[in-house]
């Protein structure tokens, strides 16, 4: 009986130190299981602080290295974790807390991104440039859908590439707020680029407004001709747009 109990206290401490410093590679098919639509390769160190040479998309779109970590206190089923993907033109770091399987607590989330990097947007009638620079100290999701947020941003450098030359639109801020499945957005300019901007943003899982102004503070050829692009102006050149959807009314006034 000794020697049975022995030998039991020995396989639960040798299976405790595997669990423990788990190699990442091992851990490879859990790993792209949590995270579905992404491939991890070069995989490397631990399934608790480990790092991939490179993490794609399921189409092959490369995103870059990825370093994380993840607290031991996930083999009680709470799971915490924090990761640092880069490349040259993409830095996102995050801290993550499952709090069950459909909630979600985002912590620090900082995102730096070269906005060449979207592409052409048809909707832009350009492709965008310049550097976002967005904050969000914390979020909660219920379903992937975002309970409470608070978010703040930086475009720098703000441009649009578009068929007459390149736009520059100076900085534009950003700031999102959140509450009970509620965002509410505010954009503006610094008062520095080629157009006075101005956007209101409302969204819930109803519905959504989205409203823009954009006044031109010069008669630029290449501007206005833009601008015509995007839709009809007024007499002074002022483009005013309006996105609605969804089953809710909203107030057009939504908090200018």
């Amino acid at each position: 009986m000794k020697r049975w109990l022995v030998g039991l206290v020995v396989g639960v401490l040798a299976l405790a130190v595997l669990v423990w410093f788990l190699p990442a590679s091992w851990a490879l098919p859990w790993l792209q299981a949590q995270r579905r639509g992404w491939h991890l390769d070069d995989v490397s160190g631990t399934l608790w602080e480990g790092r991939a040479g490179q993490v794609s998309l399921a189409n092959g779109t490369p995103l870059g290295s990825l370093d994380w970590t993840l607290s031991h206190r996930a083999l009680l089923g709470d799971i915490r974790m924090g990761f640092d993907l880069r490349q040259p033109q993409l830095q996102l770091q995050a801290h993550v807390h499952r709090i069950s399987p459909t909630q979600i607590e985002l912590h620090d989330v900082s995102l730096h991104m070269n906005m060449a990097l979207l592409g052409p947007q048809p909707w832009l009638r350009g492709q965008p440039q310049g550097q976002l620079d967005l904050q969000i100290p914390q979020a909660q999701l219920q379903g992937n859908w975002p309970m409470q947020l608070d978010a703040h941003g930086t475009w720098s450098h703000a441009a649009v590439q578009t068929p007459q030359g390149k736009l520059p639109l100076g900085a534009l801020s950003l700031a999102i707020t959140g509450e009970s499945g509620v965002i509410q957005g505010t954009l503006s300019d610094d008062g520095k680029g080629l157009l006075q901007t101005a956007g209101w943003l409302s969204l819930s899982p109803l519905g959504w407004d989205l409203q823009l102004r954009l006044i031109p503070r010069s008669d630029n050829p290449a501007l206005m001709s833009w601008l015509r692009s995007l839709g009809p102006l007024k007499a002074d050149g002022t483009l005013e747009l309006r996105y609605r959807g969804g089953l809710a009314q909203w107030n057009s006034a939504a908090k200018r």
